[in-house]
């Protein structure tokens, strides 16, 4: 197996430790069976973006997490917002696979506003932090695109899972891999606006 890389045994024996870690911190994921039992673990999120800027990032400086808000669901969001037309509620729906390919674990995502409409592709890319935007300017069709939901069959965007194994390898976290998600959610999540809270880090040190 390729550097970097983990098993399908070792992710999920990572996700199980990754969501025991969640339920001490924040209980926001969750392990989805699907009809032909197969599973994936899953996290929404409720933000309030900036649209006074249609080229606005995913940066701290221009969205605020509704995490915030302790537990109040999208339609309370929503009502905070009402009437002000410089800021919008959109929701993104975060799934974690694994890809035997690769033999590495595998972001996909949506997004879609408070009508229900899916952010386009486009708009994803408007998204992405400055910090990656040099990058996405160079490998933009395999940073991130869309694609068909391996275990859902429905469209999905995705971060393109080629580069992870090298972004790993060298990863103190190998020497217990499961810590591995941990580390790659990290790595790889603020690209698509999704940020661990720092005790997930210092329980896998305690």
């Amino acid at each position: 197996m390729a550097a970097g890389s983990i098993s399908e045994d070792e992710y999920w024996d990572s996700i199980i430790f990754f969501l025991t870690l969640s339920s001490k911190i924040d209980s926001k994921w969750t392990i989805v069976n699907t009809k032909d039992g197969r599973r994936f673990a899953k996290k929404a999120e409720v933000f309030i973006l900036s649209t006074e800027n249609k080229e606005s990032t995913m940066n701290d400086d221009v969205i605020r997490n509704t995490e915030l808000m302790e537990e109040q669901e999208e339609d309370t969001a929503a009502f905070q917002v009402r009437g002000n037309s410089d800021v919008e509620v959109v929701t993104y729906e975060y799934h974690i696979l694994y890809s035997p390919s690769y033999g590495v674990p595998v972001m996909y995502f949506n997004a879609h506003t408070q009508g229900g409409k899916l952010l386009a592709l486009e708009e994803i890319w408007k998204r992405v932090p400055d910090v990656y935007k040099e990058r996405l300017s160079e490998e933009r069709w395999t940073f991130i695109t869309q694609q068909e939901h391996p275990l859902l069959g429905r469209p999905f965007y995705y971060l393109h899972p080629c580069h992870t194994a090298d972004l790993m390898k060298n990863s103190p976290v190998l020497t217990d891999k499961r810590h591995y998600i941990v580390s790659w959610l990290s790595a790889v999540g603020p690209v698509v606006g999704l940020k661990l809270p720092l005790e997930y880090g210092k329980l896998c040190v305690s």
